[in-house]
């Protein structure tokens, strides 16, 4: 692929580098935030050679590129010079509950993409260590372990830090400030200490290792007093000025008030989590599983990612999203592999190949926007697999230990304290979920295809 050709192509396509006010990108799409959506023809974006599907959702402008997305970025970027100055006056003229919606979603999934390679990392490195402990390589007591475990559990300690870096630069301030903020709320004398105050005000003791919504209200103020700092103070001053007074502020305003607020919508998200878990345990990832091709579609997949975050601090898994999403992929990847079976055209076979083992490995946005959106038998069979193999895993209390994606992360779902019952529940699992995906794909489009 010539990704300097498509790279022009894009940009043009979304109005030009004065169109668009900033682009990044997560594992396989390009997402612009853009002056004025309008511009944009949805069908022209489509019909680029590159391009698999579009997407405008939570403020952002999507382009499904797949899995070379990172290298064709890179080219879109030698192209652009983001307009910050011009974001800030078109987001002012924003209004309305819907507005306020999409932007909480954007900040959301947009915050989150930044640091997912970090605790998939360290949730693989727990699942090699779970694989060590389970055939007796290595013991709780030995150096390795300790080192092994401590590489999880720092990561998964420090999220703030992570989070508080990935917010700032989502919410176009300074990103180190961010990462301050959280360094702040980490340090020991500070993180769950109670009998602290500002000048006489009482602070709550709250546990903020671990945590995200602290961390990003706290940005999203700072963000703000950034903004107006720098609006207000004599370029000779700012230097000195900006990042202290900014740093300060979202100290002094997290931990009095929005530290608080954060700890309790985590509370609350801990609480629906056990509900959901005590009363449609076994239906709930299920029910995920059935939609999880719209969540993906729409990005909400990503927004949901704090209840993930809540359940691996409270209980120390998740048995919802998790779940769903790892057994919704191998669906997808059942229904690429029947349509690689039906195609009779060769390259047209070999690209649903690549697509299957794609979706196999936890990269499904291909699958999805190049196979199941485009037949609406096979987006049925792809809801259908789901909900069948995460019903299965659902009945049988199937669990996920860590940031799971495809194959290559099954070892996340080996119960640290022992025993190989989960991970069989999950093989088991995954194989509903392919085999009855493949099998309505194949049989429906085969129909089909027939009354052609």
């Amino acid at each position: 692929m010539n990704y300097e050709l498509l790279a022009v192509e894009i940009v043009a396509g979304v109005g030009g580098n004065e169109n668009i006010q900033s682009v990044t990108h997560c594992a396989t799409r390009l997402r612009f935030n853009l002056v004025d959506d309008s511009l944009v023809n949805d069908d022209v974006m489509k019909a680029i050679d590159g391009v698999m599907g579009v997407s405008s959702k939570g403020g952002q402008y999507q382009l499904i590129i797949g899995n070379s997305v990172a290298a064709l970025y890179d080219e879109v970027e030698k192209l652009i010079t983001p307009k910050t100055q011009d974001k800030e006056v078109k987001e002012d003229k924003k209004t309305g509950i819907g507005s306020i919606i999409n932007s909480i979603f954007d900040v959301l999934s947009g915050t989150f993409v930044m640091f997912i390679p970090v605790l998939i990392a360290a949730g693989m490195i727990s699942a090699v260590l779970a694989l060590l402990t389970s055939f007796e390589i290595v013991s709780a007591e030995e150096p390795t372990y300790i080192v092994f475990s401590a590489i999880q559990s720092a990561i998964f300690y420090f999220l703030p830090i992570f989070a508080g870096y990935a917010a700032g630069s989502k919410l176009k301030m300074n990103p180190f400030i961010g990462m301050a903020l959280g360094a702040v709320l980490c340090y020991s004398g500070i993180n769950g200490v109670e009998g602290l105050s500002i000048f006489g005000i009482g602070i709550t003791a709250v546990t903020y290792s671990s945590t995200v919504f602290p961390i990003i209200l706290g940005v999203w103020v700072m963000s703000y007093v950034e903004k107006g700092m720098k609006k207000i103070t004599p370029d000779v001053l700012k230097g000195l000025l900006v990042p202290m007074v900014t740093l300060l502020v979202g100290v002094i305003s997290t931990l009095l008030i929005l530290g608080p607020i954060g700890s309790v919508l985590g509370g609350y998200l801990s609480s629906f989590i056990t509900m959901v878990s005590d009363n449609l345990g076994w239906l709930a990832p299920s029910l995920i599983a059935l939609i999880y091709p719209v969540m993906v579609f729409t990005g909400m997949h990503y927004s949901l990612i704090p209840l993930v975050m809540t359940a691996f601090a409270t209980i120390g898994y998740d048995p919802l999203l998790m779940v769903a999403g790892f057994i919704g992929n191998l669906a997808e990847g059942g229904a690429a592999a029947a349509t690689a079976v039906l195609e009779k055209d060769k390259e047209k076979r070999a690209e649903a190949a690549a697509i299957t083992i794609s979706a196999v490995c936890g990269i499904t946005e291909p699958a999805l926007f190049g196979i199941t959106l485009r037949n609406k038998k096979t987006l049925i069979s792809v809801c259908i697999g789901g909900f069948a193999g995460a019903l299965f895993g659902g009945i049988m209390s199937m669990k996920a230990f860590g940031f799971v994606g495809g194959l290559p992360s099954l070892p996340l779902f080996l119960d640290s304290a022992g025993g190989f019952g989960n991970i069989i529940v999950a093989i088991i699992s995954i194989i509903i979920s392919f085999v009855v995906t493949f099998a309505l794909t194949f049989i429906l489009n085969k129909r089909e295809r027939k009354n052609v």
